[in-house]
């Protein structure tokens, strides 16, 4: 609630000078009595049977602190916990409480008014509101036309004064101390481990409960006191499993069972977590298990890749590989299904490769494909595999601008692949961030095992923008082979016995890669667990 800036009130001088306000012959007064003091007479008034009496003269005989918004037709006044304010032609009090700055609506019933920047306020029920957040007593007979201020002075103007909290063999026991019998109370324990205790039409001393500190398994308490009613609110340790409140036989308070899990039951709700994780696990291992690896043959159909010093067509060599390289998957990985983008010299645009990988629900694309230097013969040699990112070098950039050159053999190249800005480019890569350390992961492997295998010049891991990559729902490289620029690696690439050396070198990376793939999978540090 917004609060109004405090003005300097007008206040009566004396109870004297209250005494000599004269009454329109339409008003009433009304007298009001502060302990032992004689009574006090100030304005008031009576429409349709109800008593109204001044809010002004009120709050200023009780000396308390009260501006007026003459602009927005509200009086404020303050309490010692508490901040009431009234609006003209509004039937509403609205009551914040200061410690918490929370705000409660009070309805009176009828509405006040304002005669000659006075406000009046129906008497009996705004007596009867003043008493929830008051510390005195507060008494208005209809009668006498009299408001008495601490008429029973020995009895507490508090109905809940405390919360004791003691530990039980099966839980924790709650005492709310209370001055009288507590008629309309409710309580409900929240799965999220929150307690509302809520007791209607009675007033908490707030202060003595907001020094309350958490104990056992109450590990936070909060009090919120409104016109109305008051509510407990107590945050509850997880084992907390039911409370039950009771109205004690021999005194006013309240009893709140918190029962808590028995070591069984304990042990047993371990169980199931334990179960319920398990279970998660093998689904999501199952999920993301390699059984699904995608083997794509570059080029083909009227796009030859590159063209080798003895007319080797780079399509020709890259399918040869792949199909001897799923030969071997399929022969001794019977647990893992081989998805060829093409098993034939047949034309497969760039954007389409990685679709059909995604489609079978792939968990490794491999790119097979064969390098070359502008100018042939070359001395050029070695295999090396790419992964998505930006090119770091100018080699790099120039073989996958090669690579990706064959965009211009696809009908509506332009509209597809025109988004690819360099800045696009790097949002496209970042997209694949969860398959990366996986991607990483096998070209070190794979880049091993053809080392280990091949007699062919190691060029390590690189990076650079192969289109053919884009899109890859899944760990994801490039390999190119050798050079056919160069005559002795043409020689092997071109050769059946070097196309096979080639698949089994790539195989072995595979099969040390699943091994490892898998091991982090059962620990849980593949994908979710990066």
């Amino acid at each position: 609630m917004n609060r109004l800036p405090w003005v300097p009130s007008l206040l009566l001088s004396s109870a004297l000078s209250l005494c000599s306000v004269q009454a329109r012959p339409d008003t009433l007064s009304v007298s009001v009595q502060i302990k032992q003091s004689p009574p006090v007479s100030i304005r008031a008034s009576e429409r349709a049977d109800v008593v109204y009496l001044s809010l002004n003269d009120f709050a200023s005989v009780l000396k308390l602190p009260f501006s007026v918004n003459e602009a927005v037709r509200k009086l404020e006044f303050r309490l010692a916990s508490h901040r009431v304010k009234t609006t003209a032609e509004n039937p509403f009090l609205v009551i914040t409480d200061l410690s918490s700055n929370a705000a409660s609506v009070y309805q009176l019933p009828a509405e006040a008014f304002l005669d000659e920047k006075i406000f009046y306020v129906p008497a009996e029920e705004f007596i009867r509101a003043l008493n929830i957040v008051w510390p005195e007593k507060v008494v208005f007979d209809p009668i006498d036309l009299l408001v008495t201020v601490n008429s029973s002075p020995s009895t507490s103007p508090f109905d809940i004064t405390g919360v004791q909290i003691e530990s039980k063999l099966n839980g924790y026991l709650m005492t709310v101390e209370a001055t009288r019998k507590l008629g309309d109370v409710e309580a409900w324990l929240k799965p999220d481990g929150w307690l509302f205790l809520t007791v209607a039409n009675a007033k908490a001393d707030t202060s003595a409960l907001a020094t309350l500190k958490p104990f056992g398994a109450i590990r936070r308490i909060l009090v919120f006191q409104s016109p109305t009613a008051v509510q407990l609110t107590f945050k509850v340790a997880p084992d907390v499993t039911r409370a039950e409140v009771l109205n004690d036989p021999g005194t006013n308070n309240l009893l709140i069972s918190l029962h808590t899990q028995s070591v069984a039951e304990k042990a047993e709700l371990e169980r199931r977590r334990q179960q319920m994780v398990r279970e998660k696990l093998e689904k999501e291992q199952e999920r993301w298990k390699l059984d699904v690896i995608v083997l794509d043959a570059g080029h083909g159909g009227k796009d030859p890749g590159t063209i080798g010093v003895g007319k080797t067509k780079e399509k020709d060599v890259t399918l040869a590989i792949t199909m001897k390289l799923g030969q071997l998957i399929e022969k001794n990985l019977k647990d893992v299904k081989v998805v060829y983008t093409r098993k034939t010299d047949t034309f497969v645009e760039l954007y389409r490769r990685t679709q059909m990988a995604n489609d079978a629900g792939g968990k490794l694309f491999v790119s097979i494909h064969c390098n070359s230097t502008p100018k042939k013969p070359s001395v050029q040699n070695g295999f090396e595999i790419y992964l998505l990112r930006p090119g770091k070098s100018e080699d790099a950039i120039q073989i996958a601008e090669r690579e990706n050159s064959v965009i211009r053999l696809e009908e509506g190249f332009e509209q597809r692949y025109q988004a690819l800005t360099e800045e696009n480019f790097i949002l496209v890569t970042m997209q694949q961030s969860a398959f990366m350390k996986h991607s990483e992961q096998f070209a070190a492997v794979a880049t091993s095992s053809m080392a280990k295998h091949l007699n062919i010049k190691n060029s390590g891991v690189r990076q650079a923008g192969f289109y053919v990559l884009i899109g890859a729902s899944m760990p994801n490289v490039l390999v190119e082979t050798g050079y056919l620029s160069n005559r002795n690696e043409e020689k092997v690439l071109r050769s059946s016995k070097g196309q096979q050396k080639i698949a089994e070198a790539i195989f072995e990376g595979i099969k040390e890669y699943k091994t490892l793939y898998e091991k982090a999978l059962r620990e849980g540090q593949a994908y979710g667990g990066q």
